[in-house]
């Protein structure tokens, strides 16, 4: 048996497929930090960039409030995951991976488990 996690957030996988994220959230690639792993709070970076969006739903979904006392926006999960479902323009673990030694190692032991099983 084996457990793996992203590093500190598992935001830092999805900041790591950066072109697919730049274009969800409509915003510049180089709003997209280039090594995700190093960032001290990678769900606030998220945050921070959704703050940039061209996009007002994600501006108005992913970033707090105002005096709300919260730290992400009211479905800044969803879309979130609506992200990471989506097959055609969503997040792609295969890149991600290459700029993520964490989800390259986490992808990597499964398929071996995978491999072992059959």
């Amino acid at each position: 048996m084996s457990f793996r996690v992203a590093v500190r957030e598992i935001e830092a996988w999805l900041l790591a497929d950066r072109d697919r994220l730049a274009k969800f959230l409509s915003v510049g690639v180089s709003h997209i930090p280039h090594d995700p792993e190093t960032l001290d709070s990678p769900k606030s970076t998220m945050v921070e960039i959704a703050r940039h969006s061209r996009r007002r739903d994600v501006r108005e979904n992913m970033v707090p409030r105002g005096g709300s006392g919260r730290k992400i926006g009211p479905a800044y999960t969803s879309l979130l995951i609506e992200f990471a479902r989506d097959p055609e323009n969503g997040w792609r673990p295969e890149i991600a991976a290459k700029s993520s030694d964490s989800l390259n190692r986490c992808i990597r032991h499964l398929e071996q488990l995978i491999k072992g099983m059959a």
